[in-house]
């Protein structure tokens, strides 16, 4: 077994093991998470899985967003049983858009790079309402799940240095993931002023 395999599936079930904290954290009712989101990750997440490992060629780059995929797709089920999911807004519409719009970008010009970049747009998008949410209260979210999730973005990106093939396009979903999840940790260690949900 080869470091970045390895790397891979450690990626993956770290991925994995965030996820089982986090929905841990939603039944006991210690994070409140924007179900919008969580929505509209079901779809993208699937999107982006499939155009990743198209575009980098690399099943074992692949191995976090397939594990992500699985698990969006566990707590979408399971959370749908609990009625907790609210409608989509206007910006939440806009990403489903766009995210279609890259699946006729990927058929159009056949290309799994245009679509994945694409996506990157569509998961920054959809992580709005919960960025803006945890920053106004930020009793929202727990920050373990998501500086375990950054965690585990970090050894994605280093799977991607270790099979470095000019594919530069292979570090956006990567990069773009690490940051949003990280942001979303650092604002739930803020302080809560309860003058910011007054």
């Amino acid at each position: 077994m080869t470091v970045e395999l390895m790397l891979g599936f450690a990626a993956g079930l770290i991925h994995i093991a965030a996820f089982i904290i986090y929905y841990w954290q939603i039944f006991s009712g210690s994070s409140k998470p924007n179900w919008t989101t969580w929505t509209l990750w079901v779809f993208i997440s699937s999107l982006n899985c499939i155009s990743y490992i198209a575009m980098s060629k690399d099943v074992i780059k692949g191995i976090l967003p397939i594990a992500s995929t699985f698990a969006c797709v566990v707590v979408f089920f399971a959370s749908s049983l609990k009625g907790k999911f609210s409608k989509l807004d206007p910006k939440d519409t806009i990403v489903l858009l766009l995210g279609i719009s890259s699946l006729f970008l990927w058929w159009t010009y056949h290309s799994a790079t245009y679509a994945n970049l694409l996506l990157q747009v569509c998961i920054l998008i959809s992580f709005f309402p919960t960025l803006r949410g945890v920053r106004k209260n930020p009793e929202n979210e727990k920050f373990l799940p998501w500086f375990v999730w950054s965690f585990a973005y970090i050894l994605n990106i280093i799977i991607v240095f270790l099979r470095w093939k000019d594919q530069y396009q292979d570090f956006a979903y990567p990069v773009n993931c690490f940051f949003l999840h990280f942001f979303v940790g650092v604002f739930s260690l803020r302080k809560l002023d309860r003058k910011d949900i007054a």
